[in-house]
């Protein structure tokens, strides 16, 4: 973590070079002299604004001014429809710390706002833990046109010290299982890619405005549909619309359509998991809610094998096989010969190891158990 006697020593050594006072320092920055000095007693740093204004007019970065020279860090990012999580990790998997930014999928938000969540997200982990070297992002939403390319451009022309790569979120859970061709993610989107070498080839990924099954979105979609047609023709909704009324705190789900449009897809996609509860249930709409999702992520993962003559072995990530994959998985063993198997860890550990790669470490054969043990415990 931050070590505030060795900033403010840097700070005090770039200020002498300068041939700068205290007090004419304090003046540049606009801040009291009585600032500048306890950030040179290492007794309180700079704020983060401030810091960046300071690197600025030595012309350093701020990730330089911060550096301790402790062991090399990596950092994992790992960004998905709903959240993005950063998580700094030494080289033998202990996670040094983490937080959690909102999306950062373009499709969602806009690429320049989905670029503000990562590099911010990035800058604050500099900030916090000054070792990192080695940047690895996995983003949802970034593999149409070349966004990836130009994220990964605008982010080393801000931080040029760090080794950083931009890939698909599949790269996440690839970094998780060496040996897997596959990787399927069922979250608030849905997505099959295909290994082939250091790329992915994609399939399905589309949007919510033009895929129609297979993610939480769809699924609570149809679920909302399903009820709505029901209301409709005046007849019972059964236990799927049971829970939907009580979640939604209404006995009329028509009544709430503004409702449902003003928290959109991510407030639509939470109520994914009232479909499989209803199926546990033996409700015979969601049944067939979940067995069309099942159908397309099948079809997809045979269409991968198919096209690219790869293994049929399938790694999944997403909040679907988190929460329910011991419901989802069999219904889509129905229609895929593919194997397909859920991680233990997050789609951040993944990211994590490949952010070791990049910083040119290997892998450590208990960087698995490192991680798992630090990951949901305190942090450095």
């Amino acid at each position: 973590m931050l070590d505030l006697k060795i900033l403010g020593g840097r700070i005090r050594e770039l200020r002498r070079k300068r041939g700068l006072t205290q007090t004419a320092f304090a003046e540049m920055l606009g801040v009291s002299f009585q600032a500048v000095s306890n950030w040179e007693r290492g007794i309180a740093p700079p704020e983060l604004e401030t810091l960046i204004r300071i690197a600025a007019q030595f012309g350093v970065l701020v990730d330089e001014l911060l550096r301790t020279g402790d062991e090399p860090l990596c950092l994992g990012v790992d960004g998905g429809g709903t959240k993005t999580e950063f998580v700094v990790a030494s080289v033998d998997g202990r996670v040094r710390d983490r937080f959690v930014r909102g999306t950062s999928n373009p499709n969602d938000i806009g690429f320049e706002a989905a670029f503000a969540v990562v590099s911010e997200g990035i800058r604050d982990a500099l900030v916090r833990c000054p070792g990192v070297v080695s940047a690895f992002c996995g983003l949802a939403g970034i593999s149409a046109g070349n966004r990836s390319g130009q994220m990964a451009e605008l982010l080393r022309e801000k931080y040029p010290s760090l080794r950083l790569q931009v890939r698909t979120d599949s790269a996440n859970l690839f970094g998780m299982d060496d040996e897997a061709d596959l990787a399927v993610v069922c979250g608030t989107g849905s997505v099959v890619f295909v290994r082939q070498g250091e790329t992915s080839v994609r399939l399905g990924g589309w949007g919510y405005l033009f895929d129609s099954a297979g993610s939480s979105y769809d699924i609570g979609r149809d679920a909302v549909a399903a009820v709505l047609s029901a209301e409709d023709r005046r007849e019972p909704c059964g236990s799927l619309g049971e829970l939907l009324y009580r979640r939604l705190e209404t006995d009329d789900l028509f009544s709430v359509i503004p409702k449902l449009y003003d928290g959109g897809k991510p407030f639509i996609a939470a109520l994914a998991p009232l479909v499989f509860e209803a199926f546990r249930s033996g409700d015979k709409t969601a049944r067939a809610i979940l067995e069309k999702s099942a159908a397309r992520i099948g079809e997809l993962l045979s269409d991968g094998v198919r096209l690219c003559g790869v293994r049929k072995k399938a790694i999944a990530g997403g909040g679907l096989f988190s929460h329910c994959a011991d419901v989802y998985l069999p219904l889509i063993g129905q229609y895929t010969d593919v194997k397909v198997t859920v991680s233990p860890y997050p789609p951040v550990f993944g990211a994590c190891r490949q952010s070791v790669r990049l910083a040119g470490k290997a892998i450590a054969e208990t960087f698995g158990e490192t991680f798992w043990n630090t990951y949901g415990g305190e942090t450095a």
